[in-house]
């Protein structure tokens, strides 16, 4: 690089060696200097910009890559590259992030107790007849849900104390034992990656607790810890990674007399992805895998999750004032396995359990934050068990507000 200094593949070669090394100020200096022979070069515009971003200079950073992307015939997967980073830019700038949402609406089930459709079921080879309540009905409720992230800088390269909150209540009309309220709480520090040359990336450590309030008595309560690790792996491609542990415990009540034979402990790991496909479609989908134990041995399983679907993004038919719309569709299903038979049930098989749903949801901008979103769902579970066949059609319409 000294015999020849104005050899852009050389000094490309040395910044590249000395950020391997973790001398991120001489790859700033080696390109600077490149800037010279090559004055408005895009590739070496996004370099800098990149090791800008790195070492937190964040408005030198915004400079070099809103250059970058300035000229013509701009390669898309550079484009959406420093469009991610500029957004990321502009977040990193705020020191105390916060962010919210809330949701309330309507919602309608044909089966909002999740119970068979028949009366006639099988308990130990012996014909049964269900009381009329203890099959599937159909029930309208409204509810209210809320999230919320707070992010405070460590003042160190990247780092951040996060919180977020969770909550959900929903009151029914007609069936008061299935009112709802739950929440929860996660908080603990998050690590970025970059100091071990891993861009885009960063681990989070955090504790969990959690309560569920069913019908007019508390419900059960948790509390654990977990960890993800959360990277953008390219600019049309992102990945979260969670392991989480809860100890969950339940209290009995006139409505739930036997609940705590559920106490026990719970394991999950789980992996969310998405993929840009263009800037009007992104692609989602996750894989989850859960173990549960509890006192009670046959309410003790073994549960994989599956799900994957599109976002769309498209111009509003009404207006084109009024922004983009989302419609976002998602096919999954859920498959359980219990550790052993029910007594009362079947005392000859394990419960079984496979869970297939759809969705779509479309979320139309109003004014300031605001957006209505209608969503539709359909749920159909078959079992060897008689007590857990049954099938759920769903609509909510609710209004967002987000901070």
């Amino acid at each position: 690089m000294l015999q020849q200094p104005d050899d852009l593949d050389a000094a490309f070669k040395y910044a590249e060696l000395s950020v391997r090394a973790g001398d991120l100020e001489a790859a700033v200096s080696t390109l600077e200097r490149m800037l010279i022979f090559a004055p408005g070069l895009p590739r070496l515009q996004l370099e800098l910009g990149l090791l800008y971003y790195r070492v937190r200079a964040y408005s030198t950073a915004q400079t070099y890559l809103q250059s970058a992307i300035s000229g013509d015939n701009v390669p898309e997967p550079v484009r959406l590259r420093v469009e991610t980073l500029l957004a990321a830019i502009s977040t990193a700038e705020n020191h105390d992030q916060f962010s919210a949402e809330i949701r309330t609406g309507i919602r309608f089930q044909t089966n909002a107790n999740r119970s068979p459709e028949q009366r006639n079921i099988t308990l130990n080879g012996v014909g049964f007849l269900l009381a009329n309540n203890a099959t599937g009905e159909e029930d309208f409720n409204v509810y209210l849900a809320g999230k919320a992230h707070f992010a405070k800088d460590l003042e160190s390269q990247g780092d951040k104390f996060e919180v977020d909150l969770i909550g959900y209540g929903a009151k029914q009309f007609s069936r008061d034992e299935l009112d709802l309220v739950q929440g929860e709480i996660t908080f603990g520090p998050s690590f970025d990656l970059g100091r071990i040359n891993i861009d885009d990336a960063n681990i989070g450590i955090y504790a969990i607790g959690s309560g569920v309030f069913l019908g007019d008595d508390f419900y059960n309560y948790s509390f654990g810890v977990g960890t993800r690790i959360a990277a953008q792996l390219n600019p049309q491609t992102s990945v979260l990674v969670k392991g989480e542990y809860r100890r969950r415990n339940f209290e009995n009540s006139p409505s739930a007399p036997n609940a705590s034979g559920r106490d026990g402990n719970d394991y999950r790991a789980a992996v969310y992805g998405g993929y840009v496909v263009n800037p009007r479609l992104k692609m989602n989908g996750g894989v989850q895998g859960i173990i549960t134990s509890a006192d009670q041995n046959f309410l003790a399983y073994e549960q994989g999750d599956v799900w994957f679907g599109p976002t769309v993004l498209f111009d509003s038919p009404i207006s084109e004032k009024q922004g983009v719309w989302a419609a976002t569709l998602t096919f999954g299903g859920t498959f359980r396995e219990y550790d052993a038979p029910d007594p009362v049930i079947n005392a000859a098989a394990n419960q079984s359990d496979n869970e297939l749903f759809g969705k779509i949801a479309l979320e139309v901008p109003l004014k300031y934050d605001w957006s209505f979103l209608a969503e539709a769902e359909y749920r159909d579970v078959s079992s060897n068990y008689d007590t857990r066949e049954h099938d759920n059609l769903s609509a909510a319409f609710s209004v967002i507000k987000r901070f």
